[in-house]
This record gives C-alpha cells, structure tokens and sequence, in this order.
C-alpha cells in the first residue's frame, strides 16, 4: 500500500457504494462466525427434525344426503316421494360432526381414554390398537371417567410380566399379565393384548408408557382438533380432516365419526315416524273398543227385529242416498281426524314433533306441519351444541310459535269448511230420509247403525294402514350419508415443517452473527479502520498506518529490520518527504516534525521515538525531542533517568545551553535527543518564550529533522502555542482506541490553522481480525518477509 499524499486516497467511485462495499467487507471479516453460527444452527434444526414427533393429516369426505321426510303407502294415490330431496344445511351438519356429543360417543367406542406410548433412545412415539403388546381395562365406577392418571411406564420384564413405575411418586409394582395394578384411587387389569402384530419374543426389555385422561377434557380436546368444512358453497360434500401422531388411530377415529354422524341422521329420521306410530296405535285401540259396540248393536238389532235383507223395491232410492252417506262419511272422517288433530296442537303445549300423513286432506296444514317437524329437527340440532338460551334457538322457538298459530288457524278454517260442508250434505240427506219415512223403520234403523258401522271400519282400515307406513318408516335404516372418501393419511407430515425448519435454522445461523456484529459496532465508539478516516478526513492525508506491535513491549526499529513494524515506519518517513512544506528548498530540507495527538495513550511518543530511530538509519543527523513537559515519557522507552536534565531546564535557566541538555548518539546511531527535563509549574508561559524558538533555530542548524514530542492536543494548549514552528505535524490516532467523535476536533484544529501541515498516522492496527494492516505485500526483503494474503481473503487486498 502507498500513502504518498491526500489525493491518492480520493475515490473515483461515488461514495455511496463505497460505503456499501465498506460495510459489507466489515461483515465479511467475520465469516467465520456466520459459517461456524449456520453449521451450529443447521445442527440443531437437523436434530429437532430428527428427534421431532411428526404430526399427520388425516382427512376423509362424505356427501350429505337429503332430508327423509318418510313414506307413503296408501295405494300409491297422492303418495310422496320416498325422499323428499330438500335443501341440507351443511353448516348444521358440520356442528354436529365437531359436537362433544359424538366425540364422546367415539372416545368410548374406540376406548380413547387411555394413551399408548412406545420409548425409544431419545423420544417416545405413539401407538396404537394392534401396535399394543398390552391391554388396560380400568375399573369402572361413577367416578372412574372424570379421574386422570400421571404418565405410567411399563417394562417386559419378560413376554409375560411388567414392572410399572410412575417417575414422581416413586411407584412401583411389579404384576403378571391378568393382574390388577392399583395406583393411588384408580384400579386397572392389564393383559396382554391376543391382537398384537409384533412379536412377543422381542417384547423383553422394551418400554412402554400409558396413560389415562378425563373423559370430559378429552371429549372437549377431540371435538376441537376435528376440523369440518365444506368443499365448496354449492356442494354438499362435507371435508373432514384430523391432525395426530399416530395415522391408524387418525384414519379409526375420523371412519368412526362418519359411522357414528351416519348413524344419528338415521335416528333422527326415525323419530317423526315413531311419534306418528304411538299416536296411531292410540287411536285404534279407542276405535276397536268403538267397532265392537257398533257391530254388537247391528246383531241385536237384527235379532231383535228378525232382519235378513233389505227390500230390492229400495235400491234405487238407497243408491241416492248410499252417495250422499259418503259424501257425509267422507266429511265426518276429515272432520274427525282433524278435531283430533286440533285436540293434539292445543294439548301439546312442549316443543315436540307433530304427527305427520294423517289423512288431512289440505294442502295448507300438511305443508305447514311439515315446516314445523323440519324446524323442531333443525332446533334439536343446533341444542346439541347449544344452550336453550341462545339467540339462535329463542328465535326458532318464536317462529315454531307462530307457525303453530297458523296450523290451528288452518285447521280452525278446515273444521269450519267441513262443518259447513256436513251441514249441506245432512240436508240432502235429511230430504232422501223424508222420502224413506214410508220404510219400515227396522230397515232405516239398520242402516243408520250400518252407516256408523261403516265409518268405524273405513277409519280403522285407515288407520291400520298408516300405522303400517309408519312402522315400515321406523325400520328403514337408509344412509343419511354418502362416503366420497374413507379416512386417509398423507404420507408427508403436516409438522414439522422440514423444509422451513431447516430454511429457519438457515436464517436464525446467519441472523445471530450479524445481530451480535451489528450491535457490536453500533456501540464501538472506537476507530478501527482507516476507512473511517479517509472519508471523514479528505482534506488531511493519511501518511501512515502502524500496525500493532504483537510482543506488547517497546521495540526500538533496527536498520536490519525487515518486519512490517519496521516497514511501515519506513514509509511513513518516505511519505513525510512527500509533504510539500512551504519556503522549503531542495537545499534547506531540514524539517521540524511535531509528534502529537489527541489524548494521551495512543502511542504519539513510541512513534515518535522509531520515526526518529529510522530516520537517523540514513545516515541523517536527527534529533528527538521531549516536548510534552507534563507527562514525560521518553525517558521510560530508553532507559533514561527522569530527572535528566532536559528541555524544560534549557527554557527555564538562561544558564544552560543546548550541549549540556543533549544526549548524543542513542544506540550508536545518528539520533540525538533531548529529554522533557523537570516538570515545571508552568509549561504554557516557557514554552512560549523567546528561548524556546532560539531552540528550535539552534537545532535546525545542526540537524536534518528535528521531531519533537509534544503535549496531546485535547487536555493542554501546549502543542498548540508553539505550532507556528512545526513544518510537519504528525497527528497520532489508534485503531480501537481513539474515539470516533475526536476526528471533529480534528477536523477543527485543521479548518483553523491551529495545526501546520497536519498529516495522520494511524497506530495499532492488527495484522489479523476484523481491520487489519495491509502492508503484508510479501516482498522478499530477507527470509523472514511477510506472504501475501490468500485469494480467498479477499477482504484484505
């Protein structure tokens, strides 16, 4: 690296990529930490993954058939549809599969309280049904399903015994297969399970582990990992899916949940046709008890009477009047059936289903009833996951209230229609009675009794009938369910999540590092790199850089010195030559160098003392000067007693002449020097006198440089006061101990002159880490010269 002067350390480049590509290679002399920090991470991300219990996703679909609103079976005249394909509401049915109540249904079913696990080295792995070598049935009591166990161990002693311990209360008991563990209040038998895969010879040794959960926290656990969703808006295929550890306990709850969900559709599509059964098996039982009466009456009268037939002379005006006894048979059954009807809507005051298909032959209250049975099925529905007090149900319960209104309106209306219309009818037949007042009387009793007779038996085969429909509806067990897929489990967990771990490790690797880094130089104050000058400091040169002396201890430069030390020293005096100092001529080249810096301790008097040794090497008669009367430190690098007399002796005493305070030939060499002498109380005034400039004529006339060390230039004035002197003034910094906010005091002292010809030299620079010395060029001074840097360290070219 060459230092000759400021303009070589311009940029042609704009800066603001400089100071991109400054901050880069700042983080890139730390790439170790980053490869080191993402193998680490990378390490522990592959070991979680490794020792990660995998999480699966197990999913299964159903289409929801139509509600079955139930048969009709009267001679097929004016009968339904077997299935009456209504509108399903898939967010109903999807309530009901996350419901507690069928969760509690599976966990029974499929005896989910207990959970098996098998240990391994480092992690233990569910498992479950025929993976069990061992079976355990807990005692069954009120209390037994809402009491839990601790985690449980259990070891083969051998293919038929166990020893089970519990870690925290030091359990242990050691059982046969068949007998019965006792553990704090809670009983088990455990068996061996005859349903077991694996092999039995293997089983000695192993380790399994069980456990038991409360029923009702279980019930609430599975009913919230249950997930249910619709595959689409219009479509009534319902997605069932189920995240677990283990895939054939996944995939066996999810088939049991569309067998369970399956089978309450089933029941609740029983429930109107039972309803519809009990009332019809009321009635009859009422009409047989009628129908007995009516034909014991029609016996007694014949008996009576002496009866047999009735007269042919009759027929036609019976034919007559037969139709219009229908027609009021016909109205008296619609009006029968619907006061009955009327009797069960005022009675029922609960909110129950109503009986449907009686026979009432309008339209109105058949498809208001049906509204009613559907909402009430919609209702029981949303209480399976619901309080009576929600919104949801009161405003249901509001509008079954008034559709109940409007049935008995309808059935109110109906009545008054039949009424009215048997009115009409009984004139009729009244006027045919008049005409048959000429029968005998025994010929129109007996039909009046065979009349009622009649009636009975048409609404008892009626009735019959109905109850038939029902009882063939109760037994019908239809799906209410289509299965679009039986559980399934993706091969591939859900999680962990390999790829983003691994990714995340990847990230968190390289994070760390440059986290720690970049708080690291937020909060160093210090300048470490020479870069930090150039940019800040444009107008002063940088002429040189010195870098740190690893033995720690004073090294005094040598003329066979051929160490980057000694080096840099060499260049920092060919870079002083360069130094254009005014009214110097090529034949006065003597040069007085002020050595100074900004605080005390960033190495202004051991530069100093190896410039002055380098520069008395070529054969130039130098002389060192001790200036800093304050805090005289030349004396200790040397060897030197303190009190020799000195400078501040020389000022102070007219009597001493600069002779009697040199010491000449340091080290053999040309260097003279001149120590700081007695501290005196008052450096300021005698540094200011007129003896002091006289010294300083004096020692221009009789060397070739002269470097004095001088007072930093932050704590005292003194440097400052007698700058006018200097024809160099070497300012001293050091990498990472100078503070960054010092370069505006020497921006300062530069602006206003305070300073002649200020050049920077930069101190303790390290050879390796983070900012390094750059003079390793590798020349081959001797056998001992520095190598150059690898190609891959390509942050230090």
């Amino acid at each position: 690296m060459n230092n000759n002067s400021s303009t070589q350390y311009h940029q042609n480049e704009p800066e603001k990529e400089e100071d991109i590509k400054a901050i880069i290679l700042q983080y890139l002399r730390y790439w170790p930490w980053f490869v080191i920090c993402v193998i680490i991470s990378l390490g522990i991300s592959f070991i979680f993954l490794k020792y990660a219990t995998n999480i699966y996703t197990t999913n299964s679909k159903i289409k929801v058939l139509k509600e079955q609103e139930g048969l009709d079976l009267s001679g097929l005249q004016g009968s339904s549809p077997l299935i009456d394909m209504s509108k399903v509401n898939l967010e109903n049915e999807i309530q009901i599969l996350k419901s507690r109540r069928l969760s509690k249904k599976i966990i029974q079913t499929l005896n989910l309280e207990t959970q098996y696990y098998k240990l391994g080295t480092l992690k233990a792995s569910e498992v479950w049904g025929h993976q069990i070598p061992f079976t355990v049935n807990w005692s069954i009591d009120d209390s037994a399903q809402y009491r839990s166990t601790p985690l449980l161990n259990l070891k083969f002693t051998s293919q038929s015994n166990f020893k089970v311990t519990e870690e925290e209360s030091g359990f242990s008991a050691s059982l046969d297969a068949g007998d019965t563990l006792q553990f704090e209040n809670t009983k088990a038998i455990i068996d061996i399970n005859p349903y077991y895969k694996g092999d039995y010879t293997e089983l000695t040794g192993s380790i399994y582990s069980f456990k038991k959960h409360n029923l009702e926290n279980l019930t609430t656990s599975l009913s919230n990992k249950i997930k249910a969703e619709a595959v689409e808006a219009r479509a009534d295929i319902i997605n069932i899916s189920l995240n677990g550890e283990n895939q054939t306990k996944n995939e066996a709850i999810l088939d049991e949940l569309m067998r369970q969900f399956n089978q309450d559709g089933i029941d609740d599509n029983r429930v109107v046709a039972k309803r519809t059964g009990e009332f019809i098996k009321e009635r009859l039982k009422y009409l047989v008890e009628e129908l007995d009466t009516v034909e014991t009456a029609i016996v007694n009268f014949k008996s009576d009477n002496e009866l047999v037939d009735i007269e042919a002379s009759t027929e036609a005006l019976f034919g007559k009047y037969s139709e219009t006894e229908m027609r009021v048979f016909e109205v008296e059954t619609q009006l029968e059936i619907t006061k009955n009807f009327r009797n069960i809507l005022v009675k029922n005051t609960e909110i129950d289903l109503l009986p449907a298909n009686l026979g009432i032959e309008n339209a109105n209250v058949n498809a208001l009833t049906g509204a009613y049975n559907q909402l009430v099925n919609e209702r029981n529905n949303i209480l399976v996951t619901a309080t009576p007090q929600n919104p949801t149900i009161i405003a249901i319960n509001d509008r079954l209230e008034a559709i109940k209104r409007n049935i008995i309106n309808s059935v109110d209306n109906y009545i008054n229609n039949l009424e009215t219309s048997l009115q009409n009818t009984a004139r009729r037949e009244s006027s045919f009675n008049s005409r048959l007042e000429k029968l005998p009387g025994q010929s129109k009793e007996i039909r009046s009794i065979e009349r009622e007779r009649l009636i009975k038996e048409k609404l008892f085969l009626f009735l019959l009938q109905k109850r038939e429909e029902a009882a063939l509806t109760y037994a019908i067990t239809a799906p209410v369910i289509k299965t679009v897929d039986y559980a399934y489990t993706n091969p591939m967990p859900v999680s962990p999540k390999r790829k983003i771990i691994m990714l995340g490790g990847l990230i968190v690797g390289l994070i760390i590092p440059f986290g720690v880094l970049y708080l690291k130089f937020l909060f160093n104050t210090k300048l470490n790199s020479v870069d930090v000058l150039k940019s800040n400091l444009k107008e002063i040169p940088i002429l040189g850089e010195i870098p740190e002396n690893e033995a720690k201890t004073f090294k005094l430069i040598t003329p066979n010195d051929r160490s980057a030390l000694a080096e840099s020293f060499r260049i920092l005096r060919t870079n002083i030559n360069f130094i254009k100092v005014s009214g110097q001529t090529q034949e006065n080249k003597q040069q007085v160098i002020y050595v100074t810096s900004s605080t005390k301790g960033e190495g202004k008097t051991y530069v100093a003392l190896n410039l002055a040794t380098v520069m008395s090497s070529k054969s130039k008669k130098v002389l060192l000067v001790g200036c800093d009367l304050r805090n005289p430190q030349i004396h200790s690098y040397i060897g030197l007693n303190k009190n020799t007399k000195g400078l501040s002796n020389y000022l102070y005493n007219p009597n001493i002449n600069f002779e009697d305070i040199r010491i000449s030939n340091i080290n053999g060499s040309h260097l003279d020097l001149i120590l700081s002498g007695d501290i005196p109380p008052n450096p300021s005034e005698i540094l200011t006198s007129d003896r002091f400039e006289t010294f300083i004529e004096e020692a221009r006339s009789k060397y070739d440089y002269v470097i004095i060390d001088t007072a930093p230039t932050i704590l005292v004035t003194d440097t400052i006061m007698i700058s006018q002197y200097a024809d160099v003034t070497l300012y001293l910094t050091r990498a990472g101990y100078t503070d960054i906010r010092l370069i505006e005091h020497i921006k300062d002292l530069n602006k206003h002159h305070k300073l002649k010809n200020i050049g920077i030299v930069m101190n303790g620079l390290v050879e390796k880490g983070a900012y390094t010395y750059n003079y390793g060029y590798g020349y081959g001074y001797n056998e001992h010269a520095e190598k150059s840097s690898p190609k891959w360290k390509f942050w230090q070219k």
